[in-house]
């Protein structure tokens, strides 16, 4: 979980089991304490704040600033209801108008009130259009109501008003995260590592949200970097030993991908992703009754993953034993059969592929990619699509991405001569004979 003073942690699942929304609370708290509570009532001494400052007040206005400061006080104090109340006597036609409206709404999105909470913070902003803790109070009431593009939107402007505005560059680089814009989050997180100035989140938070960003892009040795420095902060972290395992999976690097991946199984039994992929890895290795233990495992966490159900079943059926292949036969014809009452897994699947196809003819090798692999998963017994992948894979020069997909492949048919020959191709890119690429056979279209 992000523990930053100011959090927004349900960003987007990925497979690491300690990252999934299920398992973070939601946005507990806008504001951290008196931080931006203080940076409301008493503006930060920056060109962007001292532009914005509001007009001096008038004596008239002496007792709202007396109850902002007792609201203030009773929201510091953790009673958000208690300061609401107080505030409903301050007068909202004031000089301090902006800041009355601005702690209604720290103190409704403190009360679980987001939507209530924006509209405050609205209030607040057309009151004192250039004031950044505003801004960014108000884009996180709406990231709470998952509005991601107002969100991004307030972010942007608090950040561009007051780029040391503490909080408001990690926080827009989380809320990009959730919307999936995990190229500019990693962008913003790279420009808050080399700020040296005051920081309301930790280094460990900013070190996490960069690993993820990587993670996300499958920027696989970005991934393994960005995890391990946060392996220096939080050496027992189970997640970064799960992405790190999954990262040099797919380098091909199977050795390091072992060790690491029977670390994040130990430090975390119960995350599936680790067990599976032990499972693929023991499988490629001839080790069958290794790869069942494992994927077993996993099959207990994740019932519905289909590609486990069907490794067991390919190797339960090879090794002839009428109990268990008979067994996750019916298993993973259960589960295609629940998946098409939604939609024919199969018929997307092709569609998915010859999708790829054509934009792959386009020269979009990323979109092929994209389709490939989705239409992998839709149909996780036809190998056309992961061989496609594969050699996506093995033309932008991922060679030993390539390398893993297509061995992945032969320990489900050892004798699947596209995929033998597409191996045999990439073993001599990546040995540096890259004029073999011209070799390299054309996606196949499903019919």
């Amino acid at each position: 979980m992000f523990r930053g003073n100011i959090s927004f942690s349900n960003v987007p699942a990925i497979r690491l089991r300690p990252y999934r929304p299920t398992t973070h609370t939601r946005l507990t708290a806008l504001l951290a304490g008196a931080v931006v509570i203080s940076q409301i009532l008493s503006p930060v001494n920056s060109l962007a704040q001292q532009q914005s400052t509001p007009p001096p007040a008038s004596r008239g206005s002496s007792n709202s600033s007396a109850l902002l400061d007792q609201a203030k006080k009773l929201v510091q104090e953790g009673d958000p209801q208690g300061a609401l109340t107080v505030l409903q006597e301050a007068d909202v036609h004031g000089a301090n108008a902006s800041d009355i409206h601005a702690v209604r709404g720290i103190c409704l999105a403190l009360l679980s009130k987001p939507i209530e909470s924006a509209t405050e913070f609205e209030q607040a902003i057309r009151l004192r259009p250039n004031y950044a803790p505003n801004y960014f109070s108000s884009g996180l009431a709406y990231a709470t109501f998952n509005n991601l593009d107002r969100a991004l939107d307030r972010l942007s402007v608090a950040l561009k008003l007051d780029p040391s505005l503490p909080g408001v560059r990690y926080n827009y680089a989380l809320v990009l995260a959730r919307a999936q814009k995990f190229a500019e989050s990693e962008k913003q997180v790279n420009l808050e590592l080399e700020n040296k100035g005051p920081r309301t989140e930790s280094l460990a938070d900013l070190w996490r949200l960069k690993a993820r960003d990587a993670y996300y892009q499958k920027k696989w040795q970005d991934t393994i970097d960005a995890y391990r420095k946060t392996l220096e902060l939080d050496p027992d972290w189970p997640e970064a030993y799960a992405a790190i395992g999954e990262a040099l999976f797919s380098l091909n690097r199977s050795e390091e991908s072992m060790t690491t991946l029977e670390k994040a199984a130990s430090l975390d039994p119960e995350n599936e992703v680790p067990h599976a992929l032990l499972g693929k890895l023991y499988q490629d290795a001839g080790k069958q009754d290794k790869a069942i233990s494992e994927f077993e495992t996993a099959h207990r966490l994740m019932p519905s993953d289909r590609e486990v159900v069907y490794r067991l079943y390919r190797i339960y059926s090879l090794k002839g034993d009428s109990v268990n292949g008979p067994r996750l036969q019916k298993e993973l014809e259960d589960l295609l059969a629940s998946n098409r009452a939604e939609a024919d897994s199969e018929t997307k699947a092709m569609v998915l592929n010859n999708t790829g196809v054509e934009l792959e003819k386009k020269g979009d090798l990323a979109g092929a990619l994209e389709h490939f692999d989705q239409a992998a998963k839709a149909d996780v017994a036809n190998l056309v699509f992961q061989r496609n992948a594969a050699l996506i894979l093995c033309k932008t020069g991922k060679t030993e991405e390539a390398i893993r997909r297509l061995r992945d492949i032969l320990s489900l048919d050892s004798d699947d001569a596209e995929t033998l020959q597409i191996l045999a191709v990439a073993n001599e890119v990546a040995a540096g004979n890259l004029g073999v690429k011209k070799n390299l056979p054309a996606v196949q279209a499903s019919h």
